[in-house]
């Protein structure tokens, strides 16, 4: 599997509303494409939304977020006001974050008892502390600071506030995913109470006992911690971790929150649209494959990706073009690590997600799946390495954790953050639009995004060049599989002459032609 993406010149492009053909010189192209031109935002694990009032918002890890009014100029806005504590009155003041996740907001959820849905208390998590409640590998105490990842942020029409999912991240599984919330999209966010744990895997060390988590809201009371739980350093191996959520609405208005990273897979949970916490009145099945490793459990939901141990992460789910798409990026983030994201659909929101290939997402047994030596190249491959291609400075690499943003007329925008091949972690993030091919699989642009308006159902609908205009030399860059991520190696572009007769020449030879 991989993907074609092809640059003429002069570029020959598609722009403004009505999709009147532009041909452009290499100083106009420069001038839309080129990296100088832009102002770059840094933000990690980047998750997008819109404001509805012309501005779009990226936050990240580390309190990270950056605002534009063209998604392609970004400001880095201040933290400082980002987290708050509502009092009995309702008055918002604010706290530093390390005193905004000790005591929630939320005091009663509707629970389902057999065939009863009844009020029960909500009372007592302590975020800060399950985060904290177990030291590091060489023994130093955990903090929260600089262990607040990927939040994911939406406005939740019937709660009239903006609700941000943050993961806290321990250092032994022992996460936590809580929801926020606020009247401003830049806050200050009031924490309302957790979503899902991980970690209580321990059923004598009173630090991460159940007992401080919700499992006995969703399973009942329990007199000992479940068997399947009580994995001690193994919980890794069966379990999913709790952190790095993406939350949405399906096209029926249900809210969903799919969350995990490696370990024991992605998982799919139900959430309450009245509260944005975990819809404790769904409950899901026990099965496994069979090893123990659960396909679908009463606390943690169901797995849609991931299992074994493989790499993936940063999942992102949205509905473009008639499906649900599954966001996953594989590899390590660092740049040097291989990360790559990898795209899988499906009919449901909560699967199955399969490729172009008819594989799934959920994996049966260990396997590398990223890197020179990947072993199934599992998942549509969106963006890989690559440099020497259209204005770009330096070539990119580790490209990953993504999130999409989709508008009212079904366009989208791929949003990530990339490392480069100039040496160092320096990282930026990046905007391309996504369309759809023929055959029903998503695709980058080629380029950055500069403004360009076209929709996928205008390039179906209509070619508005001829042959003889589409006819030139091409720059030609196949983003595949199995890269030296190590050595930082990256795909370079190839050369290719279209002629009108329908003749590739070049680097390829073959024919083409073109649907009108």
């Amino acid at each position: 599997m991989f993907v074609l993406l092809a640059l003429a010149a002069p570029l020959l492009a598609l722009a403004g509303e009505g999709g009147d053909s532009l041909r452009l010189t290499d100083a106009e192209a420069r001038a839309l494409y080129g990296t100088v031109n832009r102002r770059y935002a840094g933000v990690h694990d980047p998750s997008v939304v819109a404001d509805g009032e012309g501005q779009w918002y990226i936050f990240g890890s580390h309190n990270a977020i950056s605002r534009s009014a063209d998604l392609q100029n970004w400001t880095s806005v201040g933290a400082n006001n980002l987290f708050g504590r509502r009092d009995a009155s309702g008055k918002v003041s604010v706290i530093s974050y390390s005193n905004a996740f000790h005591s929630h907001a939320a005091r009663t959820v509707p629970v389902r008892r057999g065939d009863e849905i009844v009020d029960q208390p909500f009372k007592g998590y302590d975020a800060a502390a399950w985060n904290c409640a177990v030291a590091a590998d060489d023994g130093t105490a955990w903090s929260v600071s600089g262990n607040m990842w990927a939040p994911d942020v939406l406005w939740n029409e019937q709660m009239g506030r903006w609700c941000m999912y943050l993961s806290l991240n321990g250092p032994k599984w022992n996460s936590v995913i809580i929801l926020l919330t606020a009247d401003r999209i830049e806050g200050p966010y009031v924490y309302e109470g957790p979503v899902v744990y991980s970690g209580f895997r321990s059923a004598t060390n009173a630090a991460i006992s159940w007992h401080h988590t919700d499992l006995e809201l969703v399973l009942g009371n329990q007199s000992s911690l479940p068997s399947r739980y009580n994995l001690g350093d193994r919980w890794g191996d069966y379990m999913p971790h709790a952190i790095d959520p993406c939350v949405f609405f399906d096209e029926d208005g249900l809210l969903w929150i799919s969350y995990g990273s490696w370990s024991g897979g992605i998982f799919l949970l139900r959430l309450d649209s009245a509260t944005g916490l975990r819809d404790y009145t769904v409950t899901y099945p026990l099965t496994t494959d069979g090893s123990g490793r659960p396909l679908s459990d009463p606390y943690f939901g169901k797995q849609i990706a991931g299992g074994y141990y493989v790499s993936g992460e940063g999942s992102y789910i949205r509905y473009i073009d008639g499906r649900y798409r599954l966001f996953v990026t594989y590899g390590g983030l660092e740049a040097a690590g291989g990360y790559t994201m990898r795209t899988f659909s499906s009919d449901r929101p909560d699967g199955p997600y399969t490729d172009n290939s008819g594989e799934s997402a959920v994996f049966t047994r260990y396997q590398l799946n990223y890197g020179a030596t990947d072993a199934c190249r599992r998942g549509n491959l969106l963006v890989g390495a690559f440099d020497g291609w259209g204005f770009q400075s330096k070539g990119e690499v580790a490209q990953g954790h993504n999130s999409v943003y989709v508008d009212d007329q079904g366009r989208a925008w791929l949003i990530y953050h990339t490392r480069f091949n100039a040496g160092g972690e320096f990282f930026q993030n990046r905007v391309h639009r996504l369309f759809t091919s023929e055959n029903g699989w998503l695709l980058s642009a080629p380029m950055e995004y500069a403004g360009e308006q076209v929709t996928t159902a205008d390039i179906r609908s209509s070619c508005p060049f001829t042959a003889d205009e589409m006819a030139g030399t091409y720059s030609l860059l196949i983003h595949t599989f199995g890269l030296d991520n190590k050595q930082l190696a990256v795909a370079m572009p190839r050369t290719v002459t279209l002629s009108a007769d329908g003749k590739v020449t070049g680097d390829y030879s073959g024919s083409w032609t073109m649907t009108e």
